[in-house]
């Protein structure tokens, strides 16, 4: 499966690029944003894959000029509603507009295609940059979250589609 649009590609994670991702999970530098810190080892992963490959996740890895840059998710839907994730693992691509084109190709496509009327996000209370990133995109705080390390945001269908041609335009 592939979601493109915006000069980005979305493939869906298979078996054959599992180790790429892990190598890139492992990595200290995106370990530090995650709440699972633990090293993940090849049967970890092998197992989690086997988990996950199903038609309630969709896991993705960016690909941009080229380059396999990332991996972009939503995971666990049920009831409408997903839970979105996404890391840029190029250093190239950190200050750019990928992790923007990225989350408006996933969010499209969970809203039109999957039909979700809501995503969920988890993001680590100390993680400034990525709250005022997804705040950025649309999400607001859920309710009761102060003092919570792994804080939970929503991310409607109407409000993104308020936001979109905002983004766009950034692009």
């Amino acid at each position: 499966m592939k979601v493109e649009n915006y000069g980005v590609t979305l493939m869906r994670l298979t078996e054959d690029k599992i180790e790429l991702v892990r190598n890139w999970r492992n990595d200290p530098k995106i370990v530090q944003f995650m709440e699972f810190k633990e090293f993940i080892t090849p049967e970890m992963h092998l197992n989690w894959f086997h988990k996950i490959n199903n038609d309630k996740n969709y896991f993705f890895i960016i690909e941009y000029d080229g380059k396999e840059t990332g991996m972009i998710n939503v995971k666990d839907i049920d009831n409408e509603e997903g839970e979105a994730g996404i890391f840029i693992f190029d250093d190239y691509y950190l200050n750019s507009d990928l992790s923007f084109k990225s989350c408006v190709c996933l969010a499209e496509f969970c809203f039109e295609t999957l039909k979700l009327k809501r995503m969920k996000a988890h993001i680590l209370n100390n993680n400034k940059r990525a709250i005022q990133f997804n705040k950025f995109l649309g999400y607001k705080l859920s309710e009761n979250q102060e003092g919570i390390l792994n804080q939970l945001y929503y991310l409607t269908k109407e409000d993104f589609n308020s936001k979109k041609e905002r983004l766009i335009r950034l692009f």
